[in-house]
């Protein structure tokens, strides 16, 4: 990883539009073993493991998926790293930052794959309307009454603007097919409330896949996956553990880290696991 103090536009990597962006500080990192390439800025949300985590989680392996608050693109970048047969839409809103996402996406070769929407996710276009098979969201999720980070946009990122994660939720399901899925990633102290507004706008079949920071501490991060218009039992899944003792990934984690699959499936529908 290194740290590039100039302009964006620079290193070949794309030309911002706007003065903001040609005065952003970015770094140049990679995801997937360095198979997908990243620019972020320096400041404000940065690309993590709940990103590679959430795209990890997507198995349409065909059809057409929507990544809403896309950020620089990598829940996006990731999905279509490895499955190779789907068709993205990515929403952002922050000017500069779907600027950076353009930026990554024809860096990382998917401009013919992932289409990027510059706009808010309660807004998007009428004809995205119940057109989607998987819908995915890393949605601001820490609880507005916290304080609020000083950086504008990780304060966006983290706690949203003028949106509530009900507002996320219902774009979620406005956007996708019947009985298609949606999968988010949240806070485990949020995983009830996202639970509740998802079932009291029409998707259920839960499943919940805990995100443990190290064996016997308690979640940090939950994966929550609800069908649109499909009522039934749901599931909490064995989850996965993302450290060992020494502080390293574990080897699923390690793998997840990688480009592997994440295996968030109905117990009642059983598919192939990993090996």
């Amino acid at each position: 990883m290194t740290t590039d103090k100039s302009p964006p536009g620079n290193d070949g990597g794309g030309t911002g539009d706007n003065n903001d962006l040609e005065m952003m500080h970015v770094t140049h990192d990679h995801l997937l073993k360095e198979a997908v390439r990243i620019t972020q800025p320096v400041d404000g949300y940065r690309v993590g493991t709940d990103a590679v985590l959430l795209a990890a989680s997507v198995s349409t392996d065909n059809g057409r998926i929507l990544d809403m608050g896309a950020g620089v693109g990598g829940i996006a970048l990731c999905i279509a790293h490895r499955l190779t047969g789907v068709q993205i839409t990515a929403v952002e809103k922050d000017t500069d930052i779907a600027e950076l996402a353009d930026i990554n996406i024809t860096d990382n070769g998917f401009a013919s794959r992932i289409r990027l929407i510059k706009g808010d996710v309660t807004a998007m276009p009428a004809v995205l309307a119940a057109s989607f098979d998987h819908v995915v969201s890393n949605p601001p999720y820490h609880d507005v009454r916290g304080t609020r980070p000083r950086n504008r946009a990780r304060a966006l990122a983290h706690m949203g603007e003028d949106t509530s994660l009900e507002d996320w939720v219902k774009a979620a399901i406005w956007a996708a097919k019947p009985r298609a899925r949606i999968s988010f990633i949240c806070r485990a102290d949020r995983a009830a409330e996202l639970i509740t507004l998802f079932e009291t706008h029409g998707a259920g079949e839960t499943l919940i896949f805990p995100l443990w920071p190290r064996h016997a501490s308690p979640a940090g991060r939950v994966i929550i996956q609800v069908r649109r218009g499909v009522e039934g039992p749901g599931a909490i899944l064995p989850g996965l553990v993302m450290h060992n003792d020494k502080g390293g990934f574990t080897e699923m984690a390690n793998r997840i880290m990688a480009g592997d699959a994440l295996f968030v499936i109905h117990p009642a529908r059983p598919q192939l696991a990993p090996n």
